[in-house]
């Protein structure tokens, strides 16, 4: 069916939609400057009730510029249909996401409530709370990250990830990249190893953390961290690495 575009400067009319992502400053602010130079007219989609659904930050810098709004009424959108066109104009970050479905949870401490205060707790990636909060054996994947887009992700386990971030806490003040995700995973990796002690290594961290050093990859990170826990001790441990990682593998001196 052919859509109407209609124009108006009563912006009171217009209000946004529960669940869409936050406006972004910074692309607001791109964008009202772009406009101020050069307006070229792109109607925003709102439905029978006048929330947008496609367009917000075209409406707001519209709104502070005084310029008049293009827009067409629509009532077949969904909010999935944002996300989906958003995600084709500027690509959702997972803190997109998060707001958009914390926005509709109907409890005060739903799993995307829960995500978003873990993360900040914390200060680790959104990548590394999913995985964290997945459980003790989540692996970061594909099927992880759809079910986490489609607003179906769940806590697994809140002690266990709440035990690991109060032990990485400990950790911080002697490592200032104790939140990359690559060190999050070396040290869930080594803390599975029954052997793995974290008294003892937060002892031989304090005496030996001048040895820490930014790494790349989880097998380089494994390296350092094991070295670090054989420190000053005669028996040495040479902790299991996932057969992806061991190849030329060549213990540090």
């Amino acid at each position: 069916m052919k859509k109407t575009i209609k124009v108006t400067k009563n912006y009171e009319q217009f209000s946004h939609v529960k669940g869409n992502r936050n406006v972004d400053p910074l692309h607001l602010s791109r964008l009202i400057k772009a406009m101020d130079e050069n307006y070229v007219p792109n109607p925003i989609i709102v439905n029978t009730n006048y929330e947008i659904m496609d367009g917000q930050h075209r409406f707001e810098a519209c709104k502070r510029l005084v310029l008049p709004v293009y827009f067409i009424v629509s009532d077949s959108w969904e909010l999935q249909d944002i996300r989906n066109m958003n995600s084709l104009v500027k690509k959702w970050a997972m803190s997109d996401y998060v707001q958009s479905y914390k926005a509709l949870e109907k409890t005060i401490a739903g799993p995307y409530t829960t995500l978003e205060w873990y993360t900040k707790e914390y200060g680790m990636p959104y990548e590394c709370s999913l995985q964290l909060l997945n459980g003790k054996t989540a692996v970061i994947g594909k099927e992880i990250t759809d079910k986490f887009k489609k607003g179906e992700f769940i806590v697994n386990d809140l002690n266990y990830a709440k035990t690991f971030g109060n032990f990485l806490m400990k950790i911080k003040p002697y490592f200032s990249h104790y939140n990359k995700r690559s060190f999050v995973n070396a040290l869930m990796h080594l803390i599975a190893d029954h052997r793995f002690n974290k008294k003892v290594f937060l002892e031989r961290l304090d005496k030996h953390s001048m040895k820490m050093r930014k790494c790349s990859n989880i097998k380089d990170y494994v390296d350092v961290l094991e070295y670090v826990y054989n420190c000053g001790s005669r028996e040495k441990i040479r902790f299991n690495r996932k057969d992806s990682w061991s190849r030329n593998y060549q213990p540090l001196r």
